[in-house]
C-alpha cells in the first residue's frame, strides 16, 4: 500500500508539473473479476472475487525529437529488491529523423505475436506458452525503421534475456521484429530471435503472428516456433493461437482456441528451472473458450463488461467461468 500510494503521489505531482503543456496524458486503468473454478472429481471448486490489475500510464513529448512512456502495475508484489519488476515500461524515445527512432530504458520484449502483444487487462485466458513466458519486459535499447506511410516498422532490439535470473547476469536476447500492413485486411507482427538461457547457449522464436479484418471480424493466428541447440526437430517444440471476435458498436463476441505441443527431446539438459519458464517437452496442451464484452456507454471503450468461460485437454477434466469489469480513469 505504501508503494501505491507513492506511485500515486509520482503521478500527480508529474500531472501538476506539466499543467501548462498538453503533450501529455495520465491514465489508470483496472479489472476486478469473479472467478469460479471447476475440477472434476473435487468437492471444494474454487470461486471469489479479487482484483486483477491496477496500472497507471504517462505518455508525453519532451519536444519534436523525444518523447517518454511509461506503465506501472500497481498491485504487482515486488518479490525482489529490484524498484522496477513492478514496471511494465518507463523509456525515452528520440526521433533520429523521419523514418529512424531509438529508444532506451525497460521496454515490451519484441516478440510477435497477437496474443504476446495484448496489453494484460485484455486477455482472459492464455496459450501455454504466453501463460508461462518468465517475462515480457526487460531493460534494453532499440532501433526501430518506419515507411513514410508510418504503416510498416522493422524493429532490432538489445535487452536482457528473458531466462535472466538476475539483473546483471550477463545473458542477452537480440530481437527483430516486423510490425507491418500487408493490406488494409492484414497486419503482422513477426519476430526472429535468439535470447540466452546460459552463456552463449540460445533460445530460437520464430513467431509469426497475423491479424485479418473481414467485415465485422477480428481474426488473430499466431504461430511460434521455438527451437533449441540440439533439438531433435527443428518444427517439434511450437504454439498455435488462434481468436475470433465479432464486433459491434457496444458487444464484441469472441472465440479462442490455442495448442501447444513439445514433442522434442533435447540432447542438453537445462537445469530444472529452466522449464518452469517456457512450455517443457513432453506437452501436448489445447486450451478452447468463448465470452463476451459489453459496453455499456455509448461511444466509449471506459467502461468494459465480460465474462467468460474456458477449458483444456488436461486431467481431470476443468472449467473455468470468470465475469467482471474493467474502467478506464483519465485524469490528462
Amino acid at each position: 500500500m505504501k508503494r501505491t500510494l507513492i506511485f500515486i503521489c509520482l503521478a500527480v505531482i508529474t500531472s501538476l508539473s506539466f499543467a501548462q503543456s498538453n503533450d501529455f496524458s495520465l491514465r489508470f486503468n483496472t479489472r476486478a473479476d469473479f472467478d469460479y473454478n471447476y475440477f472434476e472429481g473435487e468437492n471444494n471448486d474454487n470461486s471469489g472475487f479479487a482484483g486483477k490489475f491496477l496500472n497507471i500510464m504517462l505518455d508525453g513529448k519532451i519536444n519534436d525529437k523525444f518523447e517518454y512512456h511509461w506503465r506501472q502495475r500497481l498491485n504487482k508484489t515486488n518479490f525482489t529488491s529490484n524498484f522496477f519488476e513492478a514496471t511494465d515500461w518507463a523509456y525515452l524515445s528520440y526521433r533520429i529523423n523521419e523514418s529512424l527512432t531509438l529508444s532506451a530504458g525497460k521496454q515490451v520484449v519484441a516478440i510477435g505475436g497477437f496474443e504476446y502483444d495484448y496489453a494484460p487487462i485484455d486477455v482472459y485466458f492464455y496459450s501455454d506458452f504466453c501463460n508461462v513466458m518468465p517475462s515480457c519486459y526487460e531493460f534494453g535499447t532499440s532501433l526501430t525503421w518506419n515507411n513514410a506511410t508510418h504503416d510498416q516498422f522493422l524493429t532490432f532490439q538489445i535487452s536482457n534475456s528473458i531466462f535472466k535470473q538476475q539483473p546483471f547476469d550477463g545473458l542477452y536476447a537480440y530481437n527483430l521484429l516486423w510490425n507491418g500492413k500487408i493490406t488494409d485486411w492484414w497486419k503482422t507482427l513477426y519476430s526472429a530471435n535468439l535470447i540466452e538461457y546460459t552463456p552463449n547457449d540460445y533460445v530460437n522464436y520464430i513467431a509469426l503472428g497475423n491479424q485479418f479484418y473481414v467485415d465485422n471480424f477480428v481474426i488473430d493466428l499466431d504461430y511460434t516456433n521455438k527451437y533449441i541447440d540440439g533439438q531433435d526437430n527443428f518444427f517439434a517444440d511450437f504454439t498455435l493461437a488462434t481468436q475470433i471476435k465479432y464486433q459491434l458498436p457496444q458487444l464484441n463476441v469472441f472465440a479462442k482456441v490455442s495448442y501447444d505441443q513439445n514433442k522434442s527431446e533435447y540432447s542438453r539438459f537445462i537445469s530444472p528451472n529452466y522449464w518452469t519458464m517456457t512450455v517443457a517437452p513432453g506437452t501436448d496442451y489445447m486450451l478452447y473458450g468463448a465470452g463476451v464484452e459489453y459496453f455499456p456507454i455509448k461511444n466509449s471503450k471506459d467502461v468494459r463488461l465480460h465474462a467468460v468461460i474456458s477449458s483444456n485437454n488436461r486431467e481431470p477434466a476443468n472449467l473455468f467461468f470468470n465475469a467482471g469489469v474493467t474502467w478506464n480513469m483519465k485524469l490528462k
